[in-house]
């Protein structure tokens, strides 16, 4: 292996670790590659790995469909094309996360009435902090979709009504939806239909779910947003949508 200094080997070997292979299997397959078969033993000389673990990594590979086996005394092993082997490699990978996604979904029909069973029942915290604006929108766009009676977004930001949009679309007809979002964002084709919009002119964003759930985006920039059920702040909250010197009809 002395063919590629030891920086690009190292890099070669994170990157096939980032797929899911170990450190182990990941050298082992890459000493493979520049012989047309090769002994356990071998593999042992040329990686440094252990023969005590030789073989789980051999195994490894194998069961990801990387090498082939030759059975023989003793057996020997052969790396694939690279094509191949990572075809194989990143069709395991989908059916993993296929199959983990289809266990989340599970878990939620499981895991919900748990939750809904006590929801109500105990005050929550004041109210919760929610970091990273990928994390504030997910939240926004739950308690978008959630909303059974009425829902007020009022969005300042571009990226945030980018990714709230098509939630705030797909709200009910009888849901009462009001939104407020600078003018440039007003001729949205997602607000048309919709029973009230306005012009934001504050710096403002914030989603209120049916008077029982708030999140507010205190600070963008930072990424930071405070979720609540406080009905005084929810109820101090919506006024902004009534006050003109905010948003204007």
């Amino acid at each position: 292996m002395d063919r590629i200094n030891q920086s690009v080997r190292e890099g070669l070997i994170s990157e096939l670790k980032a797929l899911d292979l170990s450190t182990i299997a990941a050298k082992a397959y890459l000493a493979l590659l520049y012989r047309p078969s090769a002994s356990a033993g071998f593999l042992c000389n040329e990686t440094g790995i252990p023969d005590s673990k030789i073989y789980y990594a051999l195994n490894e590979l194998s069961k990801k469909g990387m090498i082939v086996v030759q059975e023989g005394t003793p057996n020997t092993y052969r790396a694939l094309h690279p094509k191949e082997a990572l075809s194989n490699l990143k069709q395991q990978l989908v059916e993993g996360f296929n199959k983990q996604i289809s266990q989340a979904e599970s878990l939620v029909d499981s895991l919900s009435p748990i939750f809904e069973s006590v929801e109500g029942k105990g005050e929550m915290e004041l109210a919760y902090v929610i970091r990273g604006r990928r994390n504030i929108a997910r939240k926004m766009n739950d308690l978008i979709t959630s909303s059974k009676k009425e829902v007020l977004a009022m969005i300042y930001e571009d990226d945030l009504w980018n990714e709230l949009s098509s939630s705030i679309a797909k709200v009910g007809d009888n849901v009462e939806a009001k939104i407020a979002v600078p003018k440039k964002l007003l001729k949205s084709p997602f607000l048309k239909g919709k029973a009230e919009s306005r012009i934001l002119k504050c710096n403002i964003n914030m989603v209120i779910s049916d008077m029982r759930m708030l999140i507010t985006a205190s600070s963008w920039e930072n990424e930071v947003a405070i979720m609540t059920n406080d009905k005084a702040l929810m109820t101090i909250s919506q006024e902004y949508y009534e006050n003109p010197k905010c948003c204007i009809i």
